[in-house]
């Protein structure tokens, strides 16, 4: 009995680790750059206020990560983006390892941004190693973000280089649960004897009428003294 109780403890125990990791793990596809073809990372797009003004790279590392670079020899806003579905007022969290090579201190420099115009991380300028970057972010009523890795942005262009790598996105808190109203009400039982015949209440029910008529409370008029 014991060990049969043990083992189905087990079984649910197990079943529940189960479930909570199916809903883990990341909502970016290809984060880490590891899939692609003809320079080109999967799921993943180029934007750029100007066009040809800015080098796109993808490079796919030998210990089986990879990385994109955006490099802007001329002032620039340059992006590589990603559309995701998002759930509608639930808040999520962005984050990716990111480093910069001769950055432009004066305007946005390397960053994350959530399109459109929903947020940005913090930006990198000048010469830095690997670091985080991260931002958080309630969806409204949108139900798609486009999760972009930029180097400049919207009337603050730039140049330099920025490397980007290990791009995750998480649900933190879900939509909250709406709640709906309903209204009841219960009739109270009468547990009252009706008689069996009118007869019996016809005399209180025509005496009932005359006192009303006499009253004015029947009648619809008033009577003034």
């Amino acid at each position: 009995m014991t060990r049969g109780l043990l083992a189905a403890i087990g079984l649910l125990v197990t079943c529940g680790l189960g479930a909570a990791g199916s809903h883990a793990g990341t909502l970016i596809s290809n984060g880490r750059f590891t899939e692609g073809a003809g320079g080109q990372p999967t799921g993943w797009r180029t934007e750029a206020w100007a066009k040809d003004a800015s080098t796109f790279e993808w490079k796919a590392n030998a210990d089986g990560a990879g990385q994109i670079s955006i490099t802007n020899p001329v002032a620039n806003d340059a992006r590589w983006c990603q559309s995701v579905a998002v759930e509608p007022g639930a808040t999520y969290r962005i984050s990716a390892r990111v480093r910069t090579k001769d950055v432009g201190a004066t305007t946005a420099g390397a960053l994350i941004a959530i399109e459109p115009r929903i947020a940005d991380s913090r930006d990198i300028h000048g010469t830095e190693d690997w670091q985080t970057l991260e931002v958080t972010a309630d969806a409204g009523a949108e139900t798609n973000w486009d999760v972009c890795l930029r180097l400049g942005s919207y009337a603050n262009l730039n140049t330099g280089t920025a490397w980007f790598t290990d791009v995750d996105m998480m649900q933190m808190r879900p939509a909250p649960a709406r709640v709906t109203r309903r209204w009841s009400f219960t009739l109270p039982s009468l547990d009252v004897a009706l008689p069996s015949s009118w007869s019996e209440v016809g005399f209180p029910i025509v005496a009932g009428l005359l006192l009303a008529f006499g009253l004015g409370i029947l009648g619809g008029r008033h009577r003034h003294p």
